[in-house]
């Protein structure tokens, strides 16, 4: 299983790698996927919140990261971002700990939400590069460039 990338640490960007001076081991990411296509229109299903927060998203995220085939886990990260927020007024607005029927004293529903959803955008923002974590391990090259390599050469 180890090669298979779901163990141990993540893979290192091949831009990263060239900056780093590892140039012995670009023969071994030669078949390396590059994603296609570029994300524009949050989906149509999504309401006006999760519409403004992929807006942002697109806008904001590192430029020519995002491509066509990260909409499903940005459409994910939207989601889970409107209902954390959803969580947190809730929390804000209401007790902590409330009263079941029978007068039980339970934690809000509401601060469950708020968790699973931090923790589902908190694996999220290493895949979409949303942290500065993440985007201190990516090296994105100028489109225009032929040779990737002229960028760190001066070629």
């Amino acid at each position: 299983m180890a090669g298979n990338g779901n163990s141990g640490r993540k893979r290192k960007p091949t831009q990263l790698k060239l900056v780093d001076g590892q140039h012995y081991r670009l023969n071994e990411r030669k078949n390396e996927p590059v994603a296609m296509g570029e994300l524009s229109d949050a989906p149509g299903h999504f309401n006006d919140q999760q519409r403004a927060i992929w807006v942002y998203a697109i806008q904001h995220a590192p430029r020519g990261l995002l491509k066509a085939s990260d909409g499903p886990v940005l459409e994910t990260w939207c989601i889970a971002l409107c209902l954390h927020r959803k969580a947190t007024e809730m929390v804000n607005s209401t007790p902590v700990i409330i009263k079941t029927a029978n007068g039980t004293p339970i934690q809000s529903p509401w601060l469950s939400v708020l968790n699973k959803q931090a923790i589902v955008m908190r694996s999220l923002v290493s895949e979409l590069g949303f942290s500065p974590a993440a985007r201190a391990r990516i090296s994105l090259a100028d489109e225009e460039e032929a040779d990737p390599l002229a960028h760190y050469f001066g070629e």
